[in-house]
């Protein structure tokens, strides 16, 4: 059987049925984000694995739906050719631009996939019928390339340390090398790889005639399509170069294969009778190909004893481009023959390896003299997580029969390299791995850095006629009995200001919220209860409800909502249960951000054994029509040393974009993560450290903002609950400052303490306006506090003497981040404030002048 694999809602949304004008828009979209992430490098390996299906699908089904061959009863939306040339020409350009760029100090596995995904842009690229690039762009195509393999550095049978970076390094060399090839048919000489690139068409059919049995229109014989596809490729075969015409062929039809299967993939929860003619499509196909390979392995015995590469990726490099093609020689080709079988076993289960795979794969891994060899056979035999962990312990001993002479010495060593191989397979399944056995190394952490003042030069800050009047409105919230009544602990407010949820142990409401001033019963959109736990903390996006329940067990349930009155629906329930490998967890903050296409709820959380606190942060992804949820794998704890180390999280919240995560700590720390595109962490975090009595809870730092100005420069609003020894400590003040994309010093003149509120009591929360220019702060008496912030000479932001709202909110200790909200009501910055007892309060501001 052919084994599942992930499919990314990007990916799902890209296969998704429709007519003509919704497949093309929601395709568009869907590259669109995709190209944005790339281009500004915010991106990582989930990233570029839909960008390589999505041009892998592209190849597929580019002569399949332009020759009309659609199966009968099947939607054309799925296999219409969507990306235009000058799309696909620029995600040439950005992937090669993002070659010479490294996404985080200790990810090798994005370098890798963009090397593939670059390959994969170049295949689309011929197959639309590209023969030339633009001067100008070649050379810079040239150039940076050039620069890839130069940061490379990877050179196979090197005798260095093994480590994850070595494989990744040979790998990503390998793909770089094969796009190159392909590349090269872009130039005015028609070098060798032209004979087999001008034949992909015919490879293209191929594709479309196993889609066409796969669909049940077409020869149903797998095994009789390939064998006219070797027949027509057979004088590639033979002739002087034939060791790149092999590979290339076999390339493209494992690229095929595992289209096909991520099509296959796509439709697992929509037309389940596709799926599984799909799936038994792609077992035949990779199975066949394999067994193709195998004999061309077998036929060269003894290869992995006496060829190595005859030069170093770099030397291959500046020969290909200053004097012409080279020889591909033996070792790229058999390396490539074994990566293509390791891609095809990606897509099957174990059970489907055949005895004569197994064996050839242990002899190479007994007796190879080429490393990189040795590693991608382990690849192949652990491709499957199903099997993995037991070949973990018994793969060394098992290959050790093919060769009665190997030593407990050479036994040690292996044992060392599976374990290497098995942790980069689970980097690459998304498998979390923990702190001790992570691939991350010592070196993780970027050194740490300085922010320079100059680049936080900022333009006029916009100026807003600012008034302490504001509307005051209340929520008649249920008060339970007279012997038992409901106290409400937390409430909360959408992004957008139109709903706000009220919390109470054992109930919690969701009110739409109407911009006059009275709320009426029939403004409920829902009530919640639950007899067996407590709430303990909720949080709105624009269309979903996020709720923590504390109990025996702690629980997250996601529901969404719409406009009126008692229509939402329970999207998805997670318990957070004690297991074998970790003691009870504890959810103690969460938030919520709506992209486009999906939604992402961020958890922080703790767990407690033998004294010892292990703090996570657990983020779950929910698409937005409410059918998928997830739990998506992050590594907020990988960096080195671990950010959470003796500390845990109490407070968490996203950026309004998405791009950046903030959290507050138990120890009073401030730390900001930049976030990929699949809200992954780039690198290891920007963090801010101030002294605080060391107090739990309330004390200290209670929230942190993320915002931008108009110059595009990110802040953070850090509030702050003084304790009474604040003269001690330079006065514990709430501030202001600049971020960091990384580990980075903040400069005096770009942290602006918030002094000129003086004797205020603690600040529980904050809130800042979409373009910085004010922030709002929430007092623990109630009071609503506004600050203008204006331009600094030198860099950063100052504030201004704080402006008092004559309607303040019930006296509280703590509040929700949430609780303060500045939103745009009828083109109009507004904001809007709420608190457990069912005030509502909103201020509205005038039009915002540059100032």
């Amino acid at each position: 059987m052919v084994r599942s694999s992930r499919v990314s809602s990007s990916f799902a949304h890209w296969t998704s049925a429709g007519d003509d004008a919704t497949v093309s828009s929601t395709r568009k979209a869907v590259v669109a984000d995709l190209q944005s992430a790339v281009s500004e490098h915010q991106f990582d390996s989930e990233t570029l694995q839909d960008i390589i299906r999505i041009l892998e699908h592209e190849c597929l089904c580019w002569k399949y739906y332009n020759d009309g061959k659609l199966p009968a009863g099947q939607d054309a939306g799925a296999f219409r050719q969507t990306l235009e040339t000058s799309r696909t020409n620029q995600l040439v350009m950005q992937l090669s631009d993002c070659l010479v760029r490294s996404i985080s100090p200790s990810s090798h596995y994005e370098r890798e996939l963009q090397s593939k995904a670059l390959l994969s842009a170049f295949a689309l690229l011929h197959a639309q019928g590209v023969r030339a690039l633009q001067a100008t762009f070649h050379d810079d195509l040239r150039t940076r390339i050039a620069d890839r393999f130069t940061d490379l550095k990877g050179v196979p049978g090197q005798k260095a340390v093994f480590a994850a970076e070595t494989v990744r390094k040979i790998q990503s060399g390998y793909y770089l090398c094969l796009a190159a090839e392909y590349a090269k048919h872009f130039q005015k000489a028609e070098p060798i790889v032209v004979s087999v690139v001008s034949s992909l068409v015919n490879l293209l059919i191929v594709g479309g005639s196993i889609t066409s049995a796969a669909m049940g229109t077409g020869p149903p014989n797998v095994q009789s399509t390939l064998q006219s596809l070797e027949k027509a490729f057979k004088p590639f075969w033979i002739s002087p170069n034939a060791l790149f015409q092999a590979l290339c062929t076999l390339q493209e039809l494992t690229r095929i294969t595992i289209a096909l299967h991520a099509y296959g993939e796509a439709m697992a929860g929509v037309d389940k009778l596709t799926y599984d003619k799909v799936q038994q499509c792609c077992d035949k196909l990779g199975a066949v190909i394999i067994d193709k390979i195998v004999s061309i392995v077998n036929s060269h015995q003894g290869f992995q004893d006496d060829i190595g590469p005859k030069s170093v990726y770099l030397d291959y490099f500046v020969a290909f481009f200053n004097r012409g093609p080279t020889e591909l020689g033996r070792y790229f080709y058999q390396y490539g023959l074994l990566d293509c079988i390791s891609q095809l076993s990606g897509i099957l289960s174990s059970d489907k390896l055949s005895a004569d795979l197994v064996n050839t794969i242990s002899r190479i891994i007994a007796t190879s003299k080429e490393p990189s060899y040795r590693w991608k056979c382990m690849e192949i035999l652990m491709r499957d997580p199903i099997a993995r962990g037991s070949q973990l312990g018994r793969l060394p001993e098992a290959v050790a029969r093919y060769n009665p002479a190997m030593n407990a010495q050479t036994q040690s060593k292996l044992r060392d390299e599976v374990k290497v191989i098995y942790e980069l397979l689970n980097e690459e399944d998304g498998i979390l791995l923990t702190p001790a056995t992570s691939i991350a190394g010592p070196q993780d952490a970027a050194a740490e850095g300085k922010l320079s003042a100059s680049g936080w030069i900022e333009s006029a800050q916009p100026s807003s006629t600012i008034t302490a009047h504001a509307q005051k409105s209340s929520i008649q919230l249920s008060q339970g009995s007279m012997f038992a009544r409901t106290r409400y602990h937390r409430a909360g407010l959408s992004p957008d200001g139109l709903h706000a949820y009220f919390a109470a142990a054992k109930d919690l409401y969701l009110y739409r919220l109407p911009s006059g001033t009275s709320i009426r019963g029939n403004d409920l959109v829902l009530h919640l209860d639950t007899p067996k736990s407590e709430y303990k903390e909720a949080v709105l996006s624009n269309s979903f409800l996020a709720v923590l329940h504390e109990g025996r067990t702690d629980l997250l349930e996601v529901y969404k909502f719409g406009s009126h009155a008692q229509t939402y629906s329970l999207i998805a329930t997670e318990p957070f249960e004690a297991t074998s490998k970790e003691p009870r967890w504890r959810a103690d903050c969460l938030a919520i951000h709506e992209a486009r296409d999906r939604v992402w709820i961020v958890i922080g959380g703790r767990s407690s054994q033998c004294e010892s606190i292990s703090s996570t942060i657990r983020i779950y992804r929910v698409d937005i029509d409410g059918q998928n949820f997830s739990k998506h794998n992050t590594y907020f704890h990988r960096s080195r040393p671990n950010p959470f180390t003796l500390d845990y999280v109490k407070s968490i919240a996203f950026a309004p974009d998405g791009r950046r995560l903030t959290c507050v700590t138990n120890n009073n720390r401030i730390l900001i993560w930049l976030l990929s595109n699949n809200a992954r962490p780039i690198q290891p975090p920007f963090q801010i450290t101030k002294k605080y009595v060391p107090e739990m809870n309330a004390r200290g730092a209670t929230s942190a903002t993320l915002f931008q100005t108009v110059s595009g420069n990110p802040y953070v609003l850090c509030t702050t609950s003084p304790s009474r020894e604040r003269s001690k400590n330079n006065g514990e003040w709430s501030f202001v400052s600049a971020v960091g994309a990384g580990p980075a010093r903040v400069p005096p003149q770009l942290e602006h303490n918030l002094w000129r509120l003086r004797k205020a009591k603690a600040i529980i929360a904050g809130a800042a306006s979409p373009d910085g220019s004010v922030i709002a702060l929430l007092e623990e008496t109630g009071r609503i506090l506004l600050m203008p912030l204006v331009a600094q000479e030198g860099g950063g932001l100052s504030s201004l003497d704080p402006i008092t709202l004559d309607v303040p909110l019930k006296s509280q200790k703590s509040a929700s981040p949430t609780a303060l909200r500045f939103c745009e009501v009828e083109r109009r910055l507004c904001l809007l404030a709420v608190d457990p007892e069912g005030t509502v309060v909103r201020l509205h501001f005038e039009n915002q002048t540059g100032g």
